[in-house]
């Protein structure tokens, strides 16, 4: 279910995309009064209603046969993002406004990715951090709960061994479950 809902939250978002593409060619064809251009961009807008409703009734029913609309959705999406991209080609002009304006996007994406990749990269860094800290406290509860229950083996009565033992047997367990947490953190 998740990755039906993820599915369409992807392509709501992309379909937001490229109705503000198809605003900037209205504007443009507009402003150039050419009903040519209008009523091709209409057609798109039409297509698009369509993916919107197939999309709908896909969340809606939920079928048996998800990765089928899936893929026919996907399918008539392409079509519809390759003809938009195609007039979009056609009637956009790449003045210095465009220029401008792609270049400054273009930074902007690659900010973002390079600040991702330094959040990933110090969540990464904290991680292993906390994995070779319980790794290290899991050794060392290790070697002490090993000396001890060699000190018990030899002497079984002694109670203050045995004390001992017992509050090792806990300290590995700690031990051990926080380097298991920790791991799972790291995947």
């Amino acid at each position: 279910m998740q990755t039906q809902e993820a599915y369409a939250a992807r392509l709501q978002a992309q379909m937001r995309v490229a109705d503000a593409r198809l605003d900037q060619m209205e504007a443009s064809a507009r402003a150039r009064n050419s009903r040519a251009e209008m009523d091709e961009i209409s057609g798109l807008r039409t297509r698009r209603d369509q993916i919107r409703q197939q999309l709908a009734k896909a969340k809606a029913d939920l079928q048996d046969d998800w990765e089928g609309i899936r893929r026919q959705v996907d399918g008539n999406w392409a079509d519809f993002r390759r003809d938009v991209a195609d007039r979009h080609a056609r009637f956009g002009r790449w003045d210095d406004a465009r220029e401008r304006e792609f270049v400054a996007h273009l930074d902007q994406a690659e900010g973002a990715l390079r600040e991702s990749a330094a959040r990933d990269a110090e969540s990464g860094a904290n991680v292993r951090i906390g994995v070779s800290q319980a790794q290290q406290e899991l050794r060392g509860k290790a070697k002490v709960a090993r000396e001890r229950f060699d000190s018990w083996r030899q002497n079984r009565r002694d109670e203050k061994l045995q004390k001992e033992l017992n509050q090792s047997e806990l300290e590995l367990e700690e031990a051990s479950n926080l380097y298991a947490s920790e791991l799972k953190q790291e995947d």
